[in-house]
């Protein structure tokens, strides 16, 4: 007794062979259909970002350099009852090679990530939470490994990290990867050679007087596994 034919595949015909089922299965699959139909325009919750990176660096530029007086996130912020550095932290930087190094890797990454969010309202909205979360989680991871004992932190670098550890589970076909799956390990060595590459640039470019400061590779991990760890409850399943 012969079993019945997959819906997806044609029955055999007199006057020849059926189509091939992997060229079947292709056409139907929603691989086919594209999942990133978004404009640059309907990303606003990305432009809002930027636009608050880009006030941040004027407001750094007209006020005194005094950064941690300004926003920068340290120990002493937090004694004294400065919250809201935990937040204006990520839309100050170190020079405008910093931000230059940071806008380079927000602008693809908070594409992808807003794109996947959907171009409504709620998705941007949403967008714009999940990135605030993921520079929250890494300045407090940043805290509690003691690496602000006599120092203080400025950057977008920790909730970028967030968003790119969301790419890691962003599949074409406006799907999430399993977060232990051979797609996402594959792409792992990716953010551990970036903090290498950035850990190099940021000693070349103060010893030539950029004055950008140490790395913070403490927010760079827990921007990184808090958007990785999300990704799979935040990121619809498929693009609205």
């Amino acid at each position: 007794m012969t079993s019945p034919l997959p819906p997806s595949e044609d029955p055999p015909r007199p006057w020849g062979d059926a189509p091939d089922r992997q060229q079947t299965a292709d056409a139907a699959s929603p691989a086919a259909e594209p999942a990133f139909n978004i404009s640059l325009r309907q990303a606003w919750g990305l432009a809002v970002i930027l636009a608050g990176i880009g006030l941040g660096f004027v407001w750094q530029a007209v006020s005194p350099p005094d950064v941690e007086h300004l926003g920068a996130l340290s120990i002493n912020a937090i004694a004294t009852n400065r919250w809201s550095t935990l937040l204006t932290h990520m839309f100050m930087h170190g020079g405008f090679l910093h931000l230059v190094m940071n806008l380079s890797a927000l602008l693809p990454f908070g594409f992808i990530v807003a794109a996947r969010m959907g171009p409504g309202a709620a998705g941007q909205l949403r967008f714009i939470a999940f990135y605030l979360a993921c520079g929250l989680v890494a300045g407090v991871a940043w805290l509690v490994t003691g690496a602000g004992q006599g120092g203080a932190m400025v950057g977008a670098s920790g909730a970028i990290f967030g968003l790119w550890g969301a790419v890691l589970r962003v599949r074409m076909d406006g799907g999430v990867h399993p977060l232990f799956s051979r797609a996402v390990a594959r792409q792992l060595p990716g953010p551990i050679i970036a903090n290498v590459i950035v850990a190099v640039a940021f000693e070349a470019a103060n010893a030539f007087g950029g004055g950008i400061g140490g790395l913070a590779w403490q927010a760079h991990v827990g921007g990184f596994l808090f958007g990785l760890l999300t990704a799979g409850v935040v990121l619809p399943r498929r693009q609205p």
